[in-house]
């Protein structure tokens, strides 16, 4: 594809140390035809490093927020893609890099399908020190040395694939899009811009309206960089990671109630119930002493006190009327004691 030219959008933010090699690992790769820094109002040196580089490269181009505002990495990655030019789009955070070869598979695999909107591929962990390291291995995140989805996957199943979250994920840096498929997807939720997780739920609307296929999956073609400042890596309190993650799980339930997307409403829908009777924090030593039917019916009605939404969802009485029948039938009649 002699117009394989991609925009490599780069968010900046506190990585003035590490943004230097992301930029020239992306200009290495030949398909490279621009890289968008987004400096975000970082309290180091990022800005300064950002300018030289914007300075030094004819294809780097820097940009900020109005009134040099700091707004988040999913603002700051759909103020790049607006700011971008090539028809298609690839990511990489501030403080990782690419590969060699970075968008060989990708290239070979837009050109042989001309309906392909994205291919994904897999993503490495290098570990920058010893201190990021240990709060990696000592966070969720332990064990996950490669993101990647670990079998290959139809377009038309990605989207129930990824809500159920057993056969892996797929990592912005590994992911090259057509710029056209933003017009069905549109770009990041700024509304969750204060979660960890505006790039799954962009990534689940890319895989809900468009055509996406695996690239490598076995082996990395960028790589995430493990230090002490890595946000998904920071300790978190249970409510604080319950909470963003069903504002993801709306976030994207009620894209895809807007778009008329039936199939993955109810999907979605599913996975955010699961969660909420598996992992809604009970802060209460009374209730969380009471048998666990009776924790579920408590999880299960005070669901709706932030997302009444649910309210209209069948499957939420089926399941509030199951946990009513365990009361009934296990901690009132007894049958199961």
């Amino acid at each position: 594809m002699n117009n394989f030219k991609v925009s490599a959008v780069i968010p900046v933010y506190n990585a003035g140390k590490y943004v230097r090699k992301a930029v020239e690992s992306a200009l290495t790769q030949p398909e490279t035809a621009e890289v968008v820094l987004v400096e975000d109002a970082s309290p180091d040196d990022s800005l300064a490093v950002c300018q030289a580089l914007a300075e030094e490269f004819e294809a780097v181009h820097l940009f900020q927020h109005p009134g040099g505002a700091n707004r988040g990495a999913g603002p700051s990655r759909n103020l790049g893609i607006e700011k971008s030019n090539s028809p298609f789009i690839a990511f990489l955070d501030a403080d990782d890099f690419y590969l060699p070869e970075r968008f060989t598979i990708s290239k070979e695999i837009f050109a042989k399908d001309p309906d392909c909107d994205g291919v994904y591929e897999a993503i490495g962990a290098h570990y920058e020190d010893a201190a990021g390291k240990a709060r990696w291995l000592a966070s969720n995140m332990s064990g996950v040395e490669m993101t990647t989805i670990t079998r290959p996957v139809s377009p038309e199943n990605l989207f129930k694939v990824l809500i159920k979250g057993w056969d892996g994920h797929i990592h912005l840096n590994g992911l090259v899009i057509k710029r056209s498929v933003l017009q069905k997807s549109g770009v990041m939720n700024p509304s969750i811009a204060d979660t960890l997780h505006e790039d799954t739920d962009f990534i689940l609307k890319l895989a809900a309206v468009g055509r996406l296929f695996s690239g490598r999956l076995d082996q990395p073609v960028a790589m995430r960089r493990v230090h002490d400042a890595n946000r998904v890596s920071a300790p978190r309190s249970e409510e604080s990671i319950y909470r963003d993650k069903m504002r993801l799980r709306f976030a994207t339930y009620r894209w895809c109630k807007d778009k008329g997307l039936k199939e993955p409403q109810h999907l979605m829908f599913k996975r955010a119930l699961g969660d909420c009777v598996r992992e809604k924090p009970i802060n209460s030593q009374f209730l969380n002493r009471l048998p666990k039917s009776t924790k579920k019916t408590y999880q299960l009605l005070s669901w709706p006190l932030n997302y009444p939404e649910v309210l209209l969802e069948a499957l939420y009485w089926r399941e509030l009327g199951s946990s009513f029948w365990g009361i009934l039938r296990n901690d009132i009649v007894g049958v199961n004691k």
